[in-house]
């Protein structure tokens, strides 16, 4: 009897459930510099150049985050991830690994342009202290994803190495029968 691929059933609902909340994302539109900036007024604890520093910087990555190139990867990733949905549902495991393969390759690729974004907008921010904090939870959050999608692309290819040599044990088992 063929084990169940319960670890990729897991892995998909988790990354549908990304792609679902970046498809809303991106649907909604940018806010304005104004909006920001009423909301970050009424806090109280920060500063008129940390308002500005935070309205800047919250304005420019929200903005590159309706760029084309990351609604193309956003879109694509949805995409992967229901056709890994179908391939499973077909019971096609090996199609279906590839097809999760191919999202977290994107979804790599999104954290690394991430990356790249949240650079530039920290160059926005004035405030030593604010510039410090805002970039170290941007970049741990991150990286954190980053290491998260490294260990999810390890498992699925350990995950397929053990069909692989599964199936090859099968064959011998069959040839010497």
């Amino acid at each position: 009897m063929k084990k169940k691929p319960i670890y990729l059933w897991i892995l998909l609902v988790l990354s549908a459930l990304i792609s679902a909340s970046s498809l809303f994302g991106i649907l909604g539109p940018v806010p304005s510099k104004e909006a920001l900036r009423a909301s970050l007024s009424n806090s109280g604890s920060l500063t008129a150049q940390q308002i500005e520093d935070t309205v800047n910087y919250t304005y420019q990555v929200t903005a590159s985050s309706h760029s084309i190139f990351n609604i193309v990867l956003i879109v694509l990733s949805a995409i992967l991830v229901v056709v890994a949905f179908v391939f499973l549902v077909r019971k096609n495991v090996q199609f279906a690994n590839y097809a999760y393969l191919g999202y977290l390759l994107l979804a790599i690729v999104g954290l690394v342009y991430s990356f790249v974004n949240i650079q530039d907008a920290l160059q926005l921010i004035k405030d030593d202290t604010l510039g410090l904090g805002i970039g170290a939870l941007a970049k741990g959050t991150v990286i954190l994803f980053m290491i998260i999608n490294v260990l999810f692309l390890a498992l699925v290819f350990y995950k397929m190495w053990r069909q692989q040599k599964d199936l090859a044990e099968e064959a011998e088992a069959e040839e010497v029968a």
